[in-house]
């Protein structure tokens, strides 16, 4: 369940993101669907707490640099990134393809730390991002990390399953057997399920009783062709993860 003043917070930071310049209240008010009265005193809290100022008269808020450093400090010492940036970059430069960390929000795929790949045509995407769980390498790996039970109240909780392409699984008894044939295999792949043209491929492992993934992302037909090194890549970078870490 959302907590709402959490949520507004969260929305009206991502409207800076999105927007990139000053806004008055009202116009915030009116993008995030936020009441008036309501939007004028989370702004002016925001202000006191030194995350939000105003660049000049009636130009309205706009993010300080308090955002920036307290996140940057924050992201600095995660304990998770600290361990799998080397890794992630190491599979980023193996395959030349985009490397992600990936663990379950909810009943989403959400990736905690992207490597994008060099190459110009390549698949891109940034932590924070949100992805079905049934549509997706990542999703099916964490499926696949997760025992029999916590599986199947995962996706109970995801059905019915909505189609992103016409290549979507929505069937859950395909999908439970593409989950298990990876688990099998050591990996799991998806092909143009969740954007058309992307394929993808994905390991599953846990962390102290968490399911997280190690994924790669790519042009469907450029990753498909190299198929068999990428995914050699994928277990030999998960072969690097500490043993201390996985449980």
């Amino acid at each position: 369940m959302d907590v709402k003043t959490a949520v507004r917070v969260f929305d009206v930071i991502n409207l800076f993101a999105e927007v990139r310049q000053p806004m008055i209240y009202s116009e915030i008010a009116r993008r995030t669907e936020i009441p008036l009265s309501s939007c004028h005193a989370l702004l002016q809290t925001m202000v006191a707490k030194g995350y939000l100022y105003a660049p000049g008269i009636k130009a309205g808020y706009y993010p300080t640099q308090r955002l920036f450093h307290v996140a940057r400090d924050i992201c600095s010492e995660d304990p998770l990134t600290l361990v799998f940036q080397p890794l992630l970059s190491a599979l980023r430069d193996a395959t030349r393809e985009t490397a992600a960390l990936a663990t379950l929000a909810g009943n989403r795929v959400v990736y905690l730390d992207v490597v994008e790949s060099r190459e110009k045509i390549r698949y891109s995407d940034e932590p924070g991002g949100f992805m079905y769980v049934h549509a997706s390498a990542a999703g099916k790996a964490l499926l696949g990390a997760l025992a029999p039970d916590a599986r199947r109240r995962l996706l109970d909780a995801c059905e019915p399953f909505p189609a992103s392409t016409d290549g979507t699984i929505i069937d859950r008894t395909a999908l439970e057997r593409e989950v298990e044939k990876g688990v099998i295999d050591g990996w799991h792949r998806s092909t143009g399920e969740n954007v058309e043209d992307v394929a993808g491929l994905a390991r599953g492992f846990l962390i102290h009783g968490e399911a997280f993934a190690l994924v790669i992302g790519a042009p469907k037909a450029r990753l498909l062709k190299n198929e068999q090194r990428a995914v050699q890549a994928l277990l030999d970078v998960y072969g690097q993860i500490p043993s201390s870490l996985l449980a």
